[in-house]
């Protein structure tokens, strides 16, 4: 996959963590929002996705059925 920024080649793999990957923000009204992302009953949740070196940016792809 090229990466949409700087258009070099970007590596496959994924990123771990514990048993969940939560993403935290702000709404418009400056409300704090949290979602789930992936959870893993028995440790070890995993993002898909692509990385680029060149310009050190992810794209994760995120499980449908979870937000």
């Amino acid at each position: 996959m090229k990466c949409p920024f700087c258009q070099e080649e970007m590596s496959q793999g994924h990123l771990e963590s514990g048993r969940y990957f939560t993403w935290k923000a702000k709404d418009e009204r400056g409300k704090k929002r949290e979602y789930l992302l992936v959870k893993s009953y028995m440790g070890g949740a995993k993002l898909a996705g692509e990385v680029c070196p060149n310009c050190r940016k992810l794209i994760l792809d995120i499980p449908e059925s979870q937000i």
